[in-house]
Formats: structure tokens, C-alpha cells, sequence
């Protein structure tokens, strides 16, 4: 995590407000554990969104609910492989294009 916050000294020597936009990527299948990772992050640096991946396997979702209750976070967009597609936060539909 100390490289993490070294990246965001390196960018604020730069732009003075950086970082604008830090967004974590989390892979649904990790579960519980993606809500313990979440905070570890916004411990370091300034988490303003997330990006779930992997949402059409066996998680089926339930950590974003979780997260979304207990974090308070807004999800930028999630992904399925499965239906090739992916959602953004504003209800915006993205096909892959393969």
C-alpha cells in the first residue's frame, strides 16, 4: 500500500489536486472479502468509485449490495463476460465488441 500512496505524491508534485478520479476494480468472485479490501484502499488513497468485474459467475452480485449499504461507493460500472456487456452507473448499456 506505501507504493499506492507514493503514486498519489508522485501525481499531486504534478497537479497539486490530483489524483481527480480513483477508481478500484474489484472481481465479484471475491466476495465478503472485497468489503475489507474496499476500506484497506480508501485507507490509502481516496477511492471516489468502483468498477465490479466478473458478475456473472457464482457471486451473482451480493457483494455489491453489500458494499453499497455498508461504503457507500458509486459503482462506475460492472461487468458480465458471459452476456458480453457492460453497465455504467447511469444505466448505460456498452456491448463488447469481440
Amino acid at each position: 500500500m506505501d507504493e499506492l500512496r507514493k503514486i498519489v505524491r508522485v501525481m499531486q508534485k504534478v497537479v497539486p489536486d490530483a489524483p481527480h478520479e480513483t477508481l478500484l476494480t474489484l472481481d465479484a468472485t471475491t466476495g465478503q472479502n472485497a468489503l475489507s479490501q474496499v476500506e484497506v484502499f480508501k485507507q490509502c488513497v481516496p477511492v471516489s468509485g468502483l468498477v465490479v468485474t466478473k458478475l456473472d459467475g457464482t457471486a451473482k452480485g451480493g457483494v455489491v449490495a453489500a458494499i453499497a449499504g455498508e461504503i457507500r461507493l458509486r459503482f462506475i460500472m460492472w461487468a458480465s463476460a458471459k452476456e458480453s456487456t457492460i453497465w455504467t452507473s447511469s444505466g448505460r448499456r456498452i456491448t463488447r465488441v469481440t
